[in-house]
């Protein structure tokens, strides 16, 4: 088998799974020789400037679309590049399927250059590694690579392209069964239960439907995770906001008699102790194999299935109609007030509610890891599950703008916001140009406070780097959007943010809004989501 049939080969395998576009950054090659098979049978190509944007790209789209995403990168550089992407598709449950070029088998021998040993460099971080060859089944392995990605949990999956290697075996996924009497067992703690609270997780995301049939009617306070935020809407009445293992969420979980837990995962809570006293039950496609927290009854199997068995035997609760919205009220209003006396520029509260104001209800925010996430998370209000994008279990700065990209390919006729501080968008700063490219209908608005402020704040008083280890120099990032061909605008008041965001989005196409926020304001922001500074 040729090159180019095995890279068809590939293609074929991916597209039969419903994959529709490739993202990457070639180098010369074979991986040419894939991107040219995809092409040819009608994938799109998408041309990113560096290797982890385009996984990430990948992993995004892949989790948007219900189908693998994928991504092509040369060897050496190039997957080792590729590492912080496929480690967030990883632990954010996303699926992917990351194509590399590599030194060959026949050459190995006499070829040093370049030459790394690529499967165990992704073995820690994806669900399987293996090599696509002429020698064996390429299509079994990369059928069954395929597959691995989208079974429960999904995850990146990582193959050589190697046309003089044997293509390698790849483990089979088998469907977890929960015993009758662990299913009894739980669903007779929910029957009796009085004031049950409701966490849902990043498991729960492709079921919204059977949620909300769940949930529509009961006044037992629902709490989200980052990734499960929107399966209820925040209209409901028993909407009650974010649970991040912090203290925002906590007076809702001591007041409950029962902790239901729906698809959630807790590589998304930070590490902090399981203070509460109240039983814990987890329905679940996966288990939990983390020791944070260990559920009281865990039922693992086809969560579509057990939802809808809770559904059926679902109790009237005691607690009083509206609970949730009330205590997600209180804890915003909590959180708006958090802020320095005299603002220098605009608050970083300010920029997400005035941007929330400014922009339809559907619209699609992809948010990015730094303190300004604190805010965007919790102010920004969703009534879909896919309207709010973060990296949540790696929690890695430089993913919003990427994510941007993806939002805005798999869902085109929406507006995307991205919302990414001056630290991360520092890490993809080329992706403004993948952006312009493309003509996607994306508002970039930075939180520019020329420092790492969540690291600030970490920092302790004394020691520790000082200003040399968080401090940037002052960058104009409408500017730089400009020279990549998008409109930019700058505000360094809430009066100049709203005229700007009106300029940027009275516009069809990319646009970028500096904004010079006041850091001060991310330490009371701090206390009052996480009670601590």
């Amino acid at each position: 088998m040729s090159s180019n049939e095995l890279a068809a080969t590939i293609a074929e395998a991916v597209a039969a799974a419903g994959a529709d576009t490739v993202f990457g950054m070639p180098g010369g090659g074979n991986n040419l020789d894939f991107i040219g098979a995809a092409e040819a049978i009608g994938l799109r190509f998408v041309l990113a400037h560096a290797e982890t944007p385009a996984a990430m790209m990948a992993s995004v789209y892949g989790d948007l679309t219900d189908s693998p995403g994928v991504c092509v990168v040369t060897r050496g550089p190039g997957a080792a590049s590729a590492v912080n992407g496929v480690a967030n598709a990883m632990l954010d449950r996303q699926p992917l399927v990351l194509v590399t070029d590599t030194v060959s088998a026949a050459d190995a021998e006499r070829i040093a250059h370049q030459r790394l040993d690529q499967r165990a460099l992704y073995a820690p971080v994806t669900k399987c590694s293996a090599t696509a060859g002429s020698g064996g089944d390429a299509g079994a392995t990369v059928r069954h690579a395929v597959g691995a990605a989208m079974s429960l949990p999904r995850g990146p999956v990582h193959l050589d392209f190697d046309p003089s290697a044997t293509s390698s075996a790849t483990p089979s996924e088998i469907a977890a069964e929960p015993s009758p009497d662990t299913v009894d067992d739980a669903l007779r703690l929910v029957s009796q239960a009085k004031r049950p609270l409701v966490l849902l997780g990043v498991g729960a995301r492709g079921l919204a439907e059977p949620v909300r049939t769940l949930l529509a009617e009961s006044a037992a306070p629902t709490l989200m995770t980052y990734r499960a935020k929107g399966l209820v809407p925040d209209s409901w009445s028993n909407s009650a906001g974010l649970v991040t293992g912090a203290t925002t969420e906590a007076p809702l979980l001591h007041a409950a008699d029962l902790i239901v837990m729906i698809g959630v995962d807790t590589v998304e809570f930070i590490p902090n102790a399981w203070p509460y006293q109240a039983p814990v039950v987890s329905f679940s496609s996966w288990a939990e194999t983390s020791p944070y927290l260990r559920p009281d009854v865990e039922v693992v199997g086809n969560l579509e299935k057990l939802v809808t068995e809770l559904s059926q035997i679902w109790p009237a609760t005691t607690w009083p109609p509206g609970a949730g919205n009330r205590h997600r009220d209180d804890e915003l209003a909590r959180l708006c007030a958090a802020t320095p006396g005299i603002p220098e520029g605009v608050t970083p509260q300010e920029v997400v509610l005035r941007t929330r104001a400014a922009v339809p209800t559907a619209t699609i925010a992809t948010v990015d890891a730094g303190a300004h996430m604190l805010p965007a998370t919790s102010l920004w209000t969703t009534e879909d599950v896919d309207e709010m994008i973060i990296s949540s279990g790696l929690a890695t700065m430089g993913f919003a703008v990427p994510a941007a990209v993806a939002a805005a390919l798999a869902r085109p006729s929406r507006r995307i916001v991205c919302f990414t501080g001056d630290g991360g968008l520092g890490m993809c700063l080329g992706e403004l140009e993948t952006i312009s490219r493309l003509g996607l209908n994306v508002t970039i608005v930075v939180f520019n406070d020329s420092r790492l402020s969540l690291i600030a704040i970490k920092a302790k008083p004394d020691g520790n780097g000082g200003e040399n280890a968080i401090g940037y120099g002052e960058t104009d990032f409408a500017q730089i959007g400009r020279g990549y061909g998008l409109a930019g605008f700058s505000a360094d008041s809430a009066d100049e943010l709203d005229t700007a965001l009106a300029r940027a989005l009275g516009q069809h196409g990319p646009s970028i809004v500096d904004v010079r926020v006041d850091s001060r304001a991310y330490g009371e922001v701090l206390a009052a989501i996480r009670g601590k500074r």
